[in-house]
């Protein structure tokens, strides 16, 4: 299954994240990119957020308007479904290799879009993901999904 990814985001710290044409993914994150809280934000395993177009055009559709990097995400993608990823798999992002750690947690800053946002974003909330392999990467690289072996029941 191969996306794009249309977005690539950083922010000083908090919300929104603003678009970037480029910039270097490392094991500490995204470069420009800063959190104000380390404590749930941030660091080697949650060094990527992760959030795609269809899911904001979902929160469209239950009436909440969002642009790309409003929910803090690094990467905005297409194309690739998020609902399908589970930790473990990986995205080639152009020359950068991320695996996905865990779901990304809501937090309370969400509220400041829309008071709702915490109860309908759960579920759909995103990814975190570490770092494999750095690169440099841009909107418009492709990604491919490397889907973990998973275990039978």
């Amino acid at each position: 299954m191969n996306g794009s990814l249309v977005q690539l985001n950083v922010s000083k710290g908090g919300m929104p994240k603003r678009p970037v044409l480029f910039a270097h993914v490392s094991r500490n994150g995204i470069e420009g990119d800063k959190q104000r809280d380390l404590r749930y934000h941030g660091g080697p395993d949650r060094a990527v957020c992760i959030y795609s177009e269809e899911l904001y055009a979902w929160l469209r559709e239950e009436g909440i308007g969002l642009e790309n990097g409003a929910v803090g995400e690094n990467f905005t993608t297409r194309g690739v479904d998020l609902d399908a990823l589970a930790v473990g798999d990986q995205l080639r992002v152009g020359e950068c290799l991320i695996e996905i750690t865990d779901v990304r947690t809501p937090c309370r800053n969400l509220l400041q879009w829309h008071p709702e946002l915490l109860k309908r974003i759960k579920g759909r909330s995103g990814w975190v993901a570490k770092v494999i392999e750095e690169a440099v990467v841009k909107s418009g690289d492709e990604i491919t999904v490397l889907h973990a072996e998973r275990k039978r029941s």
